[in-house]
């Protein structure tokens, strides 16, 4: 009788203490991402510059940012045309944690990848980044720096010349006749 009393009340203790466990994260998550704004924004008053941030697209929620936005039947890009149209051709979206600017005119398109280039060439460091491509070697996921440029200029110079295309023309043919042809057979 004894041990089933103290089952019922280690098992009624058990969800007590893994709530008190979570709502403690929460908090402690809370507080120090308030406790970072606020130095971010003393830092930026320290240095005497006035930083331009585009503006930030309402309605995100805390952890998904604005996903909930994106994953409904309308397809993102008229999606993000609405957002457009209501913010500007610039503005800040989240997707998850992670903030991300939204360019929707050609003007700005062409500023942000020709002269503001490297500002917007890198990617942002994540540890699952860093473990699946083995310290950053892959190109697709490496961060702009001088082993990311070294690895683009060899793609570009012996993958991408028009040597090796014209070399390589034969695989590409044969490759897109024979997906035409599995096309054609599964769903004729």
């Amino acid at each position: 009788m004894e041990e089933e009393e103290e089952e019922v009340a280690y098992s009624l203790s058990v969800p007590a203490i893994l709530i008190t466990i979570f709502a403690l994260f929460v908090s402690l998550h809370f507080i120090t991402s308030l406790f970072t704004r606020k130095l971010g924004g003393n830092r930026a008053k320290n240095a005497g510059r006035i930083q331009k941030t585009a503006p930030k697209a309402g309605g995100s929620w805390p952890l998904l940012g604005h996903l909930h936005i994106l994953g409904g039947l309308v397809p993102r890009h008229l999606v993000l045309a609405k957002m457009a149209d209501i913010y500007g051709p610039i503005f800040t979206i989240w997707l998850g944690v992670r903030r991300a600017v939204v360019v929707s005119t050609w003007d700005i398109a062409k500023e942000c990848l020709t002269t503001n280039e490297r500002a917007f060439a890198t990617r942002p460091r994540l540890v699952c980044s860093e473990v699946m491509t083995y310290n950053y070697a892959m190109i697709g996921l490496s961060p702009y720096g001088p082993y990311w440029r070294q690895v683009r200029k060899i793609a570009t110079l012996e993958l991408l010349s028009n040597h090796r295309i014209e070399l390589l023309k034969h695989i590409r043919e044969s490759e897109v006749l024979s997906s035409v042809r599995d096309i054609y057979e599964n769903y004729h």
